[in-house]
């Protein structure tokens, strides 16, 4: 079986000519077998370069035309062009093409006019789709590569969705691994996933992204302090945040995941990028919500994902308190039991209200530890799942009215400061999510939430100093006033000093009421506190000088109902 490929220009008169002699070879012999390949003019010059360097041929005019070697395999022959065709033809096939010169230049003007209707059709079909850009940076991370294959085969954005995959790395020693995960991504074979791409630019790679996931970590070292390397953690998600404001889609979702201070990090990113919606910028808490749930589902012997309603609040990978007082557990083997929508109060379920306290407090801040020291290495599967069972629940919406922790900017919420990236509950709808405002929180988890508040302040203070102003000096009135006082208390003409300092200047907190400055949060002067005050606040463990997480205990709940 002989097999040949015809390809040129499509307003060359050559092609059309050998065109029609290919046509005639085919119709009189049942084994021949073309091909066609045509071009656009202004492709065809690059085509022809490359397809000759591939095959190493020499050939430089339209058309070429080569026969494969298909029962042999190889590079395939080269023919020539369209006179060389024609002597190939009559030489094998006694069979020439008739076509006259005027017939020729009519009909590569109709070739030319197929190709640019066909070439629009093919871009009209191209623009349906309209994939996700999503961007993972530092793509290198384990947390990175075990996220993919849900992103990819639709569990995130829905089954129809199509995405683009954009893996962005500044760290040129990962290219070797970053394109290793390109790799297996396209292994994947996902009909949704239209294409894998390294971006080492960060422009590039947040350039009209519809979804980001900041997974970027800054490594605290032995020698760098806490405030040292907030400050490092600023200069990245400062410069990420108004790389999105210059480039990215108006509407991006951006997730802030990873072992670093998220919230102050996702502070960072919305407060640099002004043009969009800060409801767009997230917080992920789900990783510390699943923990509790993995503690509280071994206790009840059920399945985790039984366990709903388990709220966090505060500081995510600093001080946190994980709230059961409104959990509730689905499958419980008791006394009682229901369809699968039939569920029960965790607390009146567990029953020790002791071990809340205690234990299930001391699980939780060590179960991570736990996990990876069981792995010898860093659990990145959980913290995958998490992130993307969280940006499913986003996009999609939940089609039950369960409550799930997320860390957003604060508008003021239960009497918590302006402008804070804080742990709260939510409930989601599809794009988006709305704050639980109406929840009854008693005065113990208040006072958590407080203290919490006040850790995420000081860390925002090392890079947003609250604002301070000079005392004016008193006016002659204020000076004469303060004469006559001192007249009565016996302290005329005697030197005295200014509380605030020998030249009588002091310094006093001062309002800013810009909303995305962070001269809104203002300082508090803590009071003075009693013992049964400090041993109170003892239980928060304050994380100033470390990344570690650490969990505020369970307030008892009151004795439950009996049925």
């Amino acid at each position: 079986m002989a097999k040949f490929v015809l390809a040129g220009i499509a307003d060359c008169p050559y092609y059309a000519k050998a065109e029609l002699l290919a046509d005639d070879l085919k119709t009189n012999l049942p084994e021949f077998k073309i091909h066609k390949i045509v071009k656009h003019p202004d492709d065809w010059q690059n085509w022809l370069t490359d397809t000759c360097k591939k095959h190493a041929w020499a050939h430089n005019k339209s058309p070429i035309v080569w026969r494969e070697l298909v029962d042999r395999g190889g590079k395939g022959m080269l023919i020539g062009g369209a006179n060389e065709f024609q002597e190939y033809a009559m030489g094998y096939y006694g069979i020439k093409s008739p076509m006259a010169s005027s017939d020729m230049k009519k009909v590569s003007g109709e070739n030319l006019d197929t190709k640019l209707i066909i070439t629009a059709e093919e871009e009209h079909i191209k623009s349906q789709s309209k994939p996700l850009f999503i961007c993972i940076t530092n793509a290198t991370s384990p947390i990175a590569y075990s996220s993919i294959q849900a992103i990819a085969r639709g569990d995130v954005f829905g089954k129809t969705t199509e995405v683009s995959l954009r893996l962005f790395s500044d760290d040129d020693t990962c290219m070797s691994a970053l394109q290793g995960v390109k790799m297996e991504a396209e292994d994947l074979a996902c009909p949704l996933l239209k294409d894998v791409a390294i971006v080492t630019d960060i422009k590039e790679a947040l350039m009209n992204a519809h979804i980001v996931i900041m997974l970027d970590d800054i490594v605290k070292t032995e020698e760098m302090d806490r405030k040292e390397w907030l400050k490092k953690n600023a200069e990245v998600f400062t410069s990420r945040g108004e790389v999105l404001d210059e480039v990215a889609n108006k509407d991006v979702r951006v997730v802030v995941a990873g072992n670093g201070p998220v919230n102050f990090n996702t502070y960072l990113v919305s407060h640099s990028a002004p043009s969009i919606p800060r409801q767009n910028f997230v917080a992920q808490a789900r990783l510390r919500e699943n923990y509790a749930k993995a503690i509280i589902a071994k206790r009840l012997s059920v399945n985790s994902a039984g366990i709903v309603d388990v709220l966090v609040w505060g500081n995510i990978n600093g001080t946190t308190y994980t709230d059961v007082k409104r959990a509730r557990v689905h499958g419980y083997e008791g006394a009682i039991t229901g369809p699968p929508f039939y569920s029960r109060p965790v607390m009146e379920m567990v029953h020790d209200n002791k071990w809340l306290d205690t234990e299930y407090v001391e699980l939780l801040q060590s179960h991570r530890e736990s996990v990876e020291t069981a792995l010898g290495h860093a659990a990145s599967c959980s913290a995958a799942a998490a992130i993307t069972s969280m940006l499913a629940d986003w996009w999609c919406g939940t089609s039950q009215d369960h409550m799930y922790s997320l860390g957003v900017v604060s508008e003021g919420w239960y009497d918590l400061p302006d402008n804070l990236v804080y742990s709260l509950p939510v409930k989601f709808h599809k794009g988006t999510w709305e704050l639980i405002q109406d929840l009854d929180v008693d005065d113990g988890t208040k006072a958590n939430m407080q203290e919490m508040a006040k850790e995420l302040q000081r860390e925002l203070y090392v890079i947003f100093p609250p604002p301070f102003t000079v005392t004016p000096p008193p006016s002659e009135e204020e000076s004469e006033k303060d004469d006559e006082n001192k007249k009565v208390f016996g302290t005329d003409g005697e030197s005295s000093k200014d509380e605030s300092g020998a030249d009588g200047e002091g310094e006093g907190v001062g309002d800013v009421s810009s909303e995305r400055h962070l001269g809104t949060i203002r300082e508090e002067i803590e009071p003075e506190t009693t013992d049964s005050e400090a041993a109170k606040s003892a239980k928060l463990t304050d994380t100033e000088d470390g990344g570690a997480s650490t969990e505020a205990p369970v307030t008892p709940a009151p004795a439950p109902q009996t049925e």
